[in-house]
């Protein structure tokens, strides 16, 4: 296969990912970078998980962000609890996607797979949804316990090079206490934050492929569109999207796993 026709080909496998990844970000918040690096790394065949990581965040920042303007069309983001959460968690991603840049690929996602897992259960073996709390209280009396979790989940963010949804979804949901389907749309605002923070880091070392991250992008666009609607479809039904949460990424966590091992 000439070197052309094997860009060709990476440029619209990433496309095709792209799908996916943006389905994920519009139903559920999170996952898009737990799918996009193994895509990128096993589908894709792009020979760096370092690069897969860098590619992974720079996608991720544009199809979060245009998923999160059509969740703040709708008024389902939570302004000052999402900024609070993204502010106190750029520190984290910055640190954290530093540090990520010496450590070698493979451990990293066999640490990454174990950490999702871990989410996966706690989201699934939770019993009951939360309930609306006013916006006021939840900075007055959870600020810094909102904060806190950024700083945490910006660094988890950075360091895996991933959108950080999958744990800013149940820290907003479970801490900020956000209904879950407004805590999908406020989580975009930090996935935006980490994901352009991990990009530059990433950048800057040389380790952000333009071409696939736009096709990541083009198919995020489309996938977007339709994760959002699935995801007020389900919202309506309590637990329904928590459980499809939990299980996606237990799905994710065990492909990763794999083939991390083999």
């Amino acid at each position: 296969m000439s070197i052309a026709l094997m860009l060709q080909t990476q440029i619209a496998l990433a496309a095709a990912s792209g799908l996916s990844i943006g389905f994920a970000l519009g139903l559920v918040g999170g996952g898009a970078g737990t799918l996009s690096v193994p895509l990128l790394l096993y589908v894709v065949k792009v020979g760096d998980p370092h690069v897969a990581i860098g590619t992974t965040a720079a996608a991720i920042a544009v199809t979060a962000l245009i998923n999160l303007i059509s969740y703040a069309r709708a008024g389902l983001v939570r302004w000052r609890t999402s900024v609070v959460f993204a502010a106190a968690g750029v520190g984290g991603a910055f640190a954290g996607s530093r540090w990520s840049l010496h450590v070698d690929g493979g451990v990293v996602m066999l640490v990454l797979a174990g950490i999702v897992a871990v989410v996966g259960m706690l989201m699934l073996t939770k019993g009951k949804a939360v309930h609306a709390a006013a916006p006021a209280q939840v900075v007055a009396g959870r600020g810094l316990a909102t904060a806190g979790a950024g700083v945490a989940v910006g660094g988890v963010a950075g360091f895996f090079g991933i959108s950080g949804g999958f744990l800013s979804v149940p820290a907003l949901h479970f801490i900020a206490r956000v209904p879950m389907l407004e805590a999908v749309a406020s989580s975009l605002v930090s996935v935006v934050v980490f994901g352009a923070t991990t990009a530059a880091n990433y950048g800057m070392a040389g380790k952000v492929d333009l071409r696939l991250a736009l096709a990541l992008v083009a198919g995020g666009v489309m996938g977007g569109h339709a994760g959002m609607r699935a995801a007020k479809a389900m919202a309506v039904k309590g637990a329904a999207l928590r459980r499809v949460f939990a299980l996606m990424l237990l799905v994710i966590a065990g492909y990763i796993a794999y083939r991390s091992v083999h």
